[in-house]
């Protein structure tokens, strides 16, 4: 079985859709990649799945803008850990905390596989998943879970399309998914 990941975006401040229809398509299920750039090249990935793209990315702005989120600085260091006394001594320092949290929310991408364009949303988990597995593999990321696969019995392949991104996002992401393509092979007890 093939499915196909065809990643859109990037989603983030300033890069959202402004008209209805541009806000609808983002209403999805699907797959994406929360990425945030910093210094020297150096990028970190989340990768989540959800029935509805938009209300989760969302989700993550929010948490970041809302102190329950780590903070990091231009560098990529961790200046900042939500726990409950780390966030009450973090409003003693308002500025500095808020300006982290806001350059956070600013520095973060999102690309996004809707399930619309090329599989069926049961296989959210797996692409998930195997996504993780990945860029685990292959890069810096900040949510590399690895549940055990459930066995198949047929093999699952998982290609990415990126005709509907720049230039650079392309590279960025064909780095971190790397060009070969997600498999799972048939398995039998």
């Amino acid at each position: 079985m093939k499915l196909e990941l065809c990643w859109r975006g990037p989603y983030g401040a300033g890069l959202f859709p402004e008209t209805a229809e541009g806000m609808e398509a983002l209403l999805g299920a699907g797959v994406y990649l929360r990425v945030k750039g910093y210094a020297k090249g150096r990028n970190i990935a989340y990768v989540g799945q959800s029935k509805q793209v938009l209300a989760r990315i969302d989700q993550h702005l929010g948490a970041m803008l809302s102190l329950t989120h780590t903070l990091r600085d231009a560098d990529g260091g961790v200046r900042f850990q939500p726990a409950f006394d780390a966030r009450l001594r973090a409003l003693n320092d308002i500025d500095q905390i808020a300006a982290l949290a806001l350059a956070e929310a600013r520095r973060m991408r999102f690309y996004c596989a809707f399930c619309e364009d090329g599989f069926d949303s049961d296989y959210l988990g797996l692409v998930e998943y195997l996504l993780m597995q990945r860029i685990g593999d292959s890069g810096e990321a900040e949510n590399v879970n690895r549940p055990p696969v459930v066995e198949f019995d047929t093999e699952v392949i998982v290609q990415s399309d990126y005709a509907a991104l720049a230039a650079a996002d392309e590279a960025m992401l064909r780095e971190m998914i790397g060009a070969a393509p997600l498999v799972v092979e048939e398995c039998f007890d």
